[in-house]
């Protein structure tokens, strides 16, 4: 399980992780805009340079024209020429070259030379050129207007006069002369520099020659024609530093936003997360039980906190509310189970006692930290008990190490929780159960020879049908019928005291219940035909019922039993069952005088309850419909009694569950 974060770090790495997101993406995409970009300003340098050059050049024959306009009219220059003076010439000539920029200077004198000082420059009449070494000169000749048979040529190599300014580490201007073939031809480069020869028009390249862009333009002289070639190169190093540049700008941005949206983030963090932690921590108090403190409202510009916080106070009013209600229930609840005469506890899943009432601390003679988190059997001990193996049966006898009498306990309810009501056993359980036993024995005792008397007489009576002695055949049927009756009586002795014994178990498997009814039917007929009715049945087949199959035909014995005994003669017993999706109802109607307006519900299912005024001769038990409540019950239906309308008498229903049932196999 990973580790729990806090909101404000979670917000605070969000907002970040964001940011660097948005930087790489754009840094991953930018790249080539970015490269683009300085190689278009490359190309934008080399043009400017280029033009700075052109300029610069310019400058340098303005210069050289200064120097060859102030020579030509020196006074004194002009003074040794007409009085023909040749050495005071050249030594003006001389003092002149060396006190000047000029390279090269000579002073001819109709056409032939009478003072020169300087290299010589290459043999051209004016304008560039360029000597062996492929320097660049730039050549001048001027006339002496005071003098016409006189003429200077003035003459100054290019040396520095191209670099630029600044950057010229970077930059690589030069001039040359131009190309009559591309050498060699394979040479991307010399072949530009030579289309420019060619052409004339300048050219603007980029990757080429080592450099990342260049520009190539022709100087032309008067007549068109190509005297030289001006190049300016841009270095790779020059890009690559721009883009250094760019980059240090960009990561100098992104760590001044990273600073920024840092602090950003973590205000903002703070001030959405802050009433979260405040509710977190409100929450925590009101889960540790505090239900007095107010929930308080936090500050904050968000509505959700504020909506939790209004939750939060609804809930622990509520709960303040329930919390003193199911206080004032327990108080009320504990006075009145300790005023009980019974003892009562409570147990957990592992049979160890988590509640006591006051009774049964005296009942065992202990305190009640001698019983509360201990097990039922360190308390009680069983006394021939004939417990199951899942815990302690109802109506078993336990005793206790300060108890003088035996201690009856019942068991109620079932799962995880369960309830034991302990009491002693006092005279009245001693008679009872001497009763239960005596009921018991008596019934298992008469089970026996009724069973071979039945026997015998069905025999006698399959015999007797072959003769012709009638009075014998009929005074057969009737002890058979009063055997009959004679077994359910037994039957029903023995199944109360069962149920109440708590000892009644169910066996739970797939039953036909059409065939149980039919079967019931067949056991009953001669009953109703000693009574001259009719039994009238409309039974359709439907899915299994879960359940004990001895016992549900015993259910539909009583009831047909009953409807036997309170019904006229000559009248018609109706059995009908009616399916539903999950319920099927087996109704028994006859048409007796129907159910006294003095008997209760509650007079109808209890066990050896009669109207005598209002019953038939055949009296009974009053056990049938108090066992047919049980044994309903123990199946998870129910029982319904209604009017049978019209006819009169009574209507009673056994509604069971089919498919699936909550029934357990040890319903007791």
């Amino acid at each position: 399980m990973s580790t729990p974060r806090r909101l404000s770090q979670l917000l605070v790495t969000s907002h970040i992780g964001l940011i660097l997101l948005f930087a790489l993406l754009l840094l991953a995409t930018g790249v080539g805009t970015i490269r683009a970009a300085v190689v278009g300003q490359a190309r934008t340098e080399a043009e400017r340079a280029v033009s700075e050059a052109r300029t610069r050049l310019q400058e340098w024959r303005r210069e050289l024209t200064v120097a060859a306009d102030l020579l030509a009219e020196h006074p004194t220059l002009i003074f040794y020429l007409e009085r023909g003076q040749v050495t005071k010439t050249r030594e003006l000539v001389a003092d002149f070259h060396s006190n000047s920029d000029v390279d090269y200077l000579r002073v001819e004198w109709d056409g032939r030379t009478l003072a020169v000082a300087g290299p010589e420059p290459p043999a051209v009449q004016t304008g560039l050129a360029f000597d062996e070494n492929g320097t660049a000169w730039q050549v001048l000749r001027r006339g002496i207007a005071s003098q016409p048979r006189a003429s200077l040529v003035l003459a100054e190599q290019l040396g520095t006069r191209l670099m630029a300014p600044s950057g010229g580490e970077l930059l690589d201007v030069r001039l040359q002369p131009p190309m009559s073939s591309p050498n060699p031809a394979d040479d991307p480069w010399s072949s530009a520099l030579y289309r420019v020869s060619e052409s004339g028009e300048p050219a603007t390249v980029e990757n080429m020659g080592g450099a990342a862009a260049a520009r190539i333009v022709s100087l032309r002289d008067s007549s068109g024609t190509t005297r030289a070639l001006l190049s300016a190169r841009v270095r790779m190093d020059w890009v690559q530093r721009r883009i250094l540049e760019w980059l240090a700008a960009f990561g100098g941005s992104v760590l001044a936003t990273f600073g920024f949206a840092l602090v950003l983030a973590t205000f903002i963090a703070k001030r959405i997360a802050r009433p979260f932690a405040q509710l977190a921590g409100e929450a925590e108090r009101l889960g540790g039980g505090d239900l007095l403190t107010p929930i308080p409202r936090p500050e904050t510009f968000l509505a959700e906190p504020a909506a939790l916080a209004a939750s939060l106070e609804q809930m622990r009013e509520q709960l303040a509310e329930l919390t003193a209600a199911e206080r004032r229930q327990r108080d009320e609840l504990d006075a009145i189970l300790d005023g009980v005469d019974e003892g009562i506890a409570g147990l957990g899943a592992d049979d160890r006692i988590h509640y006591a009432n006051r009774q049964f601390l005296q009942l065992t003679g202990r305190t009640r930290d001698q019983v509360l988190g201990h097990r039922l059997d360190e308390i009680l001990f069983p006394i021939n008990s004939t417990a199951a193996t899942d815990g302690l049966p109802p109506a078993e006898r336990y005793r206790a190490a300060s108890a003088k009498w035996p201690l009856i306990v019942r068991r109620l309810g079932g799962g995880a929780h369960r309830v034991i009501v302990v009491r002693e056993e006092n005279a009245y359980e001693v008679a009872r159960a001497m009763r239960d036993r005596i009921l018991a024995n008596l019934s298992h005792e008469f089970q026996t020879p009724l069973s071979a008397q039945m026997a015998s007489i069905e025999l006698l009576r399959d015999h007797l049908k072959q003769g012709s002695d009638r009075v014998a055949l009929r005074l057969a049927d009737a002890q058979f019928r009063g055997t009959i009756r004679l077994s359910q009586l037994v039957e029903n002795l023995l199944e109360s005291v069962r149920i109440e014994s708590g000892e009644m178990r169910l066996r739970q498997q797939p039953v036909d219940l059409a065939s149980v009814v039919e079967e019931a039917i067949e056991l009953m007929q001669p009953l109703v035909d000693q009574r001259d009715q009719r039994v009238v049945a409309d039974i359709q087949p439907g899915p299994s019922v879960t359940g004990d199959a001895q016992r549900l035909l015993s259910v539909v014995v009583n009831l047909l039993s009953n409807a036997n005994k309170f019904a006229p003669d000559q009248t018609v017993i109706r059995v009908r069952t009616q399916w539903g999706a999950k319920w099927v109802t087996v109704w028994v109607e006859d048409e007796g005088p129907g159910l006294p307006p003095s008997l209760t519900a509650h007079d109808l299912f209890a066990p050896f309850r009669r109207a005598p005024h209002e019953e038939p001769s055949q009296r009974g038990t009053g056990l049938g419909l108090a066992i047919v409540h049980a044994i309903v019950a123990a199946h998870g239906g129910k029982v319904r009694v209604e009017s049978s309308g019209q006819r009169g008498g009574v209507r009673i229903g056994i509604v069971l569950p089919h498919g699936e049932t909550d029934a357990h196999s040890d319903r007791r």
